[in-house]
């Protein structure tokens, strides 16, 4: 059957039963109109026929009411003048007590004087309290003194409002003024019971009828006639009722009349077949419609369902599809079996769920295969089922593409074998417990770890079977503040025993457990093995104690600052020191001491050593620093300060015994060369007698023979005088500069100078022993920064001992040559003597070691000090030729360094 036909056969069966069902249903409902309006008519007469006797009614209960009150007030009003009489109380009271015999709706009469006082009161039989109307007491209520004051101001009678009374009854009282020769001097009071106003004035034919209630003027109800509760919807009448006034109103419902029995018969059985009729019409119609319906809905089912629904014969072959199906297999597919349609591996599967499905005894079949959809594969849940009623084996299908729930399957599987690998792979391990600590979850790790095995751990509740017996009432508190929550979130430290009994030390992690609906359902744990940590801890806390101890010990202040680049000693240190020994803490206290200390030397560069004094301390001390790495990875800088203030007492001690001994080494060599100075001395002074004896004898002679002298002659005389005078002078300024006493000074100084004197003082010895000095200089030697006595001392000592050792040498020539070599500037001493023997040289500068007999040897030790003293070195070398040559450098600074210098 085409869609087509599916769609438009429904609707024309539909159309056909609508019309044929509506033709009854028309009849049935115009004579139930019939019947419906006569009945409507029946009623509404009767309804009105009721209203207009309940107006009736509740109007004549209204005048007898008003009547009754009216004919008391003017009894009352005419009878007051008497009973105020005050003597003729006796009197009044009995007319008083004949009134209230006569109108049971007053329950009593009291008099007030002007003052609102109870004169006298009269209550009716039955009533023995009063609320405020006691002989003798003032009326203070609000409902009485109103009403007070209006029949004073009136001079009539009025009613007041109703108001409760003492025995929670409803009263409303009648004030009729006293009025005598113009005064007012009184009331007289009658209190009203609305109930027995309300019982009085009703007939008992008006009771079984209505219910009469007296309302106040918001609707609010005060008194009732009867305690039955009636709808508001039932037939109602009410006017006002004055007197009293104050908006009370009478109002009046009727009750529901007893139906008319035989009269209604008839009428509910006509409606009754009626509405059967049209009741069973009704749902043969709605019957015939629904079936229709849910043919037309499951064709719509089957023709728009995105699932695969067919009908097969017991073999499988198709003999009805819906689109779905021809859309996933095409019209080829509809035409072939279901098994052909199957994957190969599956058509057992699939000829297994077919035969199940086609038993009577099952039934039912499923089966989930893969199915050729085009050129790919797709799964398919396939739900077949077989009908036991129909003659022929029929099978009805239903399936839906769950291709993308196996691939999801396969990625979930995949993702759990990931999420299971991984979780065996951690050394971490694992455990969660529910919020009862019962144990849901442990990891291989953590089985491992313990021994146990997993089946063993799932499930247990505590003491758990790892939990070391002398630690049960710790880890049962830890297990407890654990499930309030109280768990610190840094972790703990915890022992736990293995299955074989051992120990071992723990760190435990606690966070919540929470599903994916954001609940806590317990609690989640990380137990890692700290027992090698806390060995290694351990014993690096040992190894930082002694190292700390070794510190503390040492002679050296160390200290560590931190590196905010370069120091500045003006500054002082950036902060407190990280780290100090006790030496550092004994020596300088604070760090405003450091500050003094940095501001006196400097910040050395390197590690290179610096000697800085302390001026606060008055203490010397050695100061090294350099840059490290400080344990969070920060650059700082270590400083190690050493008190030198001996050595440095001992170093300036030295120094000063330098200075002497440099000194009495000048003077010695003075003294071995005191008959060289004598015979040096000793011709320009000769020279400079005979030239003065010879001038004065010349003189003498020309003036002897009377002749003035030659002046040019005379004056070349006393020229030559003078020459040998600044001989002799130019040798005693050696002398002296070379020997007298003075600090030690570096200065910049020409190396010429030093050479020329040097050589000049050498020259006294050299030509006395016959030995000639060559002097070799490059030109444009820089200046230097040397203290010139101390270089001219060791220029000439080193001259003096070539020329001695040449005492004896058939070539006497000392050679004296100054060179720029390398930044240096280098003296070589070279002589042509016997040379050095191999002990000799070892010994050569160690002091009191000479090769003289009568030297002290202290001059070349003296020397190499001096050398070193300004950064230089002195050593010494054989010529190939004989002799060897004396070598010392200096260093050769910079021109502008020398400048500044200068």
């Amino acid at each position: 059957m085409t869609p087509e036909a599916l769609s438009s056969s429904p609707r024309a069966e539909l159309r056909a039963i609508k019309w044929f069902t509506l033709t009854h249903a028309a009849g049935l409902l115009l004579f139930a109109l019939i019947m419906g309006g006569f009945f409507w008519y029946l009623h509404v007469i009767e309804a009105e026929q009721q209203r207009q006797t309940l107006y009736r009614d509740v109007e004549w209960a209204q005048q007898s009411l008003r009547l009754r009150l009216r004919q008391n007030q003017d009894e009352i009003s005419a009878s007051t003048s008497d009973w105020a009489l005050s003597d003729q109380i006796e009197d009044s009271r009995g007319r008083a007590r004949d009134f209230l015999i006569r109108n049971p709706d007053a329950v009593y009469i009291a008099r007030l004087d002007a003052e609102r006082r109870v004169v006298w009161l009269l209550p009716t039989a039955g009533v023995s309290n009063v609320m405020n109307r006691t002989p003798g007491q003032r009326i203070v209520d609000s409902a009485g003194y109103t009403v007070f004051h209006e029949a004073r101001e009136e001079r009539r009678p009025t009613f007041s409002a109703p108001f409760v009374g003492a025995d929670t009854e409803l009263l409303v009282e009648l004030h009729a003024p006293v009025i005598r020769n113009g005064a007012f001097l009184g009331t007289i009071i009658v209190g009203y019971s609305l109930n027995r106003i309300l019982s009085n004035i009703l007939a008992p034919e008006s009771r079984d009828r209505y219910q009469v209630t007296i309302n106040d003027e918001g609707g609010n109800l005060l008194v009732s006639s009867s305690p039955r509760t009636i709808h508001e919807s039932n037939l109602g009448y009410e006017l006002p009722l004055d007197p009293p006034g104050h908006g009370i109103r009478l109002k009046a419902h009727a009750f529901d009349t007893q139906p008319r029995l035989v009269e209604r018969s008839l009428l509910l059985a006509v409606v009754g077949l009626s509405g059967a009729s049209l009741v069973s019409l009704g749902l043969l119609w709605r019957h015939s419609r629904r079936r229709i319906e849910a043919e037309a809905e499951r064709d719509r089912v089957f023709r728009l369902s995105q699932d695969l629904i067919c009908v097969f014969d017991i073999r499988g072959r198709t003999q009805r599809v819906n689109p779905a199906f021809e859309a996933m297999f095409g019209r080829d597919g509809a035409q072939r079996s279901l098994t052909e349609l199957a994957h190969p591996d599956d058509r057992a599967l699939v000829e297994s769920a077919l035969v199940q499905a086609g038993a009577r005894d099952i039934g039912t079949g499923s089966v989930e295969a893969r199915f050729a959809c085009g050129a790919d594969w797709r799964w398919l849940h396939w739900s077949l089922r077989g009908d036991p009623e129909l003659l022929t084996a029929t099978l009805y299908g239903i399936a839906h593409d769950i291709t993308e729930r196996k691939q999801a399957e396969r990625a979930l599987a995949a993702e759990t074998a990931f999420r299971r690998a991984m979780d065996d792979s951690m050394l971490t391990g694992m455990r969660a417990f529910d919020l009862t600590g019962r144990i849901t979850y442990v990891n291989r790790a953590f089985c491992e770890m313990l021994g146990f095995d997993r089946d063993e751990l799932i499930g247990a509740v505590a003491p758990f079977p790892y939990w070391p017996d002398e630690d049960t009432t710790r880890h049962e508190a830890s297990l407890q503040a654990i499930l309030r929550g109280e768990s610190p979130p840094s972790g703990f430290e915890t022992r736990m025993r293995r299955k074989d009994g051992s120990t071992f030390d723990s760190r435990m992690y606690i966070s919540p457990l929470v599903d994916s609906e954001g609940r806590q359902t317990g609690w989640m744990t990380s137990i890692t093995d700290i027992t090698e940590p806390k060995r290694v801890r351990e014993e690096l806390a040992a190894a930082h104690e002694r190292f700390t101890t070794v510190l503390d010990e040492l002679e050296a202040a160390i200290w560590v600052l931190p590196d905010s680049g370069e120091l500045d000693p003006a500054a002082g240190p950036r902060g407190e020191p990280l780290f100090a020994n006790r030496m550092f803490r004994h020596m300088f206290g604070a760090s405003a001491d450091l500050g003094r200390l940095l501001e006196a030397g400097g910040a050395a560069a390197g590690w290179v050593p610096r000697e800085v004094f302390h001026p606060g301390l008055g203490r010397w001390f050695e100061l090294r620093t350099r840059r490290i790495r400080w344990v969070d990875g920060s650059s700082v800088r270590l400083l190690v300060a050493t008190d030198v203030t001996r050595r440095h007492e001992a170093e300036e001690r030295h120094r000063e015994q330098d200075e002497k001994l440099q000194r009495t080494s000048r003077l010695v060599t003075m003294g071995e060369m005191a008959s060289s100075l004598a015979h040096e001395l000793n011709q320009p002074l000769t020279a400079i007698a005979n030239y003065c004896m010879g001038l004065s004898a010349r003189v003498r002679s020309k003036l002897a023979q009377g002749q003035p002298p030659d002046a040019q002659e005379m004056l070349e005389m006393l020229r030559k005088t003078a020459a040998q005078a600044e001989r002799a002078g130019k040798v005693i300024r050696r002398i002296r500069e070379f020997v007298k006493r003075s600090e030690p000074e570096r200065r910049p100084c020409e190396v010429s100078a030093i050479v020329a004197d040097a050589v000049g003082l050498a020259e006294i010895d050299a030509q006395r022993l016959g030995v000639s000095i060559d002097v070799h200089t490059d030109p444009d030697l820089p200046t230097l920064s040397a203290d010139p006595i101390l270089i001219e001392q060791v220029l000439l000592n080193l001259m003096k001992n070539g020329i001695e050792a040449m005492r004896e040498a058939a070539h006497r020539r000392l050679a004296l040559t100054i060179t720029r070599r390398d930044g240096m500037i280098e003296f070589a001493v070279t002589d042509a003597g016997k040379g050095l023997t191999p002990d000799a040289r070892e010994k050569l500068f160690e002091p009191f070691f000479t090769t003289k007999t009568e030297g002290m040897g202290i001059g070349l030790n003296i020397c190499r000090s001096i050398v070193e003293s300004h950064q230089g070195r002195l050593w010494v070398e054989d010529n190939p030729d004989g002799g060897c040559t004396f070598r010392f450098t200096l260093p050769a600074p910079e021109r502008t360094a020398v400048a500044r210098a200068a």
